[in-house]
């Protein structure tokens, strides 16, 4: 069975804790945004949401990278390499939502409910 590297379980626990503070920045930015009018208080609440699932995903990164610690199995780094994946998407979306907030028109303004 291949074993992953402690360096590379060491950047997984420091990007973990990064992402974790990221998920945190993307909530309070839709929390900041829910003050103004009432359009970007409905992207403010999506970004919100984002943020808050940015955060949940992210403690299961965090969560991963402690068993990947104990074990170092690939199909642990696996798991949480596709939970990172996941988190891109769900900034995808907060920064897709934060677009129909700015004065100009952006090239693609679809976006869809983070969970």
């Amino acid at each position: 069975m291949h074993k992953v590297s402690q360096q590379t379980i060491q950047t997984a626990q420091k990007h973990a804790q990064e992402l974790l503070e990221q998920g945190k920045a993307v909530k309070e930015l839709g929390e900041s945004l829910q003050t103004d009018d009432q359009t970007s208080h409905q992207q403010g609440k999506r970004i919100e949401d984002c943020g808050e699932s940015i955060q949940k995903q992210a403690q299961k990164v965090k969560d991963l990278t402690k068993r990947l610690a104990e074990d170092g199995s690939t199909e642990v780094f696996t798991e949480a390499v596709q939970e990172h994946v996941n988190i891109t998407q769900t900034h995808i979306e907060a920064i897709k939502e934060f677009q129909k907030t700015l004065p100009f028109p952006t090239i693609n303004r679809s976006s869809k409910e983070c969970e």
